[in-house]
């Protein structure tokens, strides 16, 4: 017998299997991309990409982009892009927190199966991106995963009133509100790719824009457990309190600050999406309310919601008022 024969025959048995194998498709790497934008962070940007590195997840790379900031904050990530491989930084010119999210999104990574959003100044728990990836696995279509939030002070300490977590999210509430705070969010791939594509130049808020655009497309999937301590202090972007009382002042402030950018922002909204007239319609009639017969008509409309009970009313109230947009 010619051992050395049967050698070469079982050798060339295997490239011949192994490359078959290499034909087959592979379902893609179950990856996820966090993206953050930062902004003179230097003060707690370490303690938040720790948290993220400490991820139990085991496949997670990060993406930063910084907003031309003025302090150390950029020196900060270059340091830790050179001893993690998972990460890259880079700076860009100061253009704001929103656009600077969606210049994140066009430069996310094609591969990754989810992508995600982060704040510069939180604090994650160990399992906060496995537990969304765990709800988001067996989604079929668009979708967005969102979750309750636990304030902290400055030191972390857990503040006393929270949050209410209990919402019903939707279209008819997205429309006028939005329960998805960017720094808990994680998307899925075939929202993402939709996403990217139409992605307005400004909005009231990017992660509003997000909870519209899957509320709309597809599925939300609303985590009522925190994993996240989200840091209250004065340099917040956008903060959140946890008294009703405070809640309504930075809502007053906000309305304030950004009037008319719900009109922009719905205005965008119905160019880009356009496809379900049940849902465009209830746009259409928003937007009306600018005249005296529309405002007196959004006032009754049941399709539309605030989460709270006093809020939505409240709303309405500035609806009649013409103060909304």
């Amino acid at each position: 017998m010619n051992s050395d024969g049967c050698g070469e025959s079982q050798k060339n048995a295997t490239e011949e299997s192994q490359k078959a194998a290499d034909d087959v498709p592979r379902e893609p790497a179950n990856k996820v991309q966090i993206l953050m934008s930062t902004y003179n962070g230097e003060e707690y940007i370490r303690e938040q990409i720790d948290s993220i590195l400490a991820q139990s997840y085991p496949d997670v790379d990060i993406l930063i982009r910084d907003d031309g900031s003025s302090d150390d904050t950029f020196v900060i990530l270059k340091e830790y892009e050179e001893i993690h491989p998972n990460i890259r930084a880079y700076q860009g010119k100061n253009i704001g927190v929103n656009r600077s999210f969606f210049e994140l999104l066009k430069k996310s990574d094609r591969e990754a199966s989810y992508i995600g959003f982060s704040d510069q100044d939180d604090y994650w728990l160990p399992e906060k991106i496995e537990k969304a990836v765990e709800r988001l696995r067996s989604v079929l279509g668009p979708a967005l995963y969102c979750s309750a939030k636990t304030l902290v002070d400055e030191n972390l300490e857990v503040m006393e009133r929270q949050q209410n977590p209990h919402v019903s999210p939707g279209f008819g509430n997205a429309v006028i509100e939005s329960v998805c705070s960017g720094c808990t969010a994680l998307m899925n791939r075939a929202f993402v790719d939709i996403l990217v594509e139409r992605l307005p130049e400004d909005v009231v808020h990017h992660d509003w824009w997000c909870y519209l655009a899957a509320s709309y497309l597809g599925t939300v999937q609303y985590d009522e457990h925190s994993y996240i301590y989200y840091r209250q202090h004065g340099k917040n972007e956008v903060g959140a309190s946890g008294s009703a009382f405070e809640t309504v002042r930075a809502k007053a402030r906000e309305l304030k600050k950004r009037h008319g950018g719900l009109k922009k922002q719905l205005l965008d909204f119905r160019h880009y999406y356009h496809s379900d007239p049940k849902k465009d319609a209830l746009v259409d009639a928003i937007l009306g309310a600018e005249t005296f017969p529309g405002r007196l008509t959004i006032l009754f409309d049941r399709r539309w919601y605030r989460q709270g009970g006093l809020d939505n009313w409240a709303v309405r109230a500035l609806f009649l008022l013409n103060h909304m947009l």
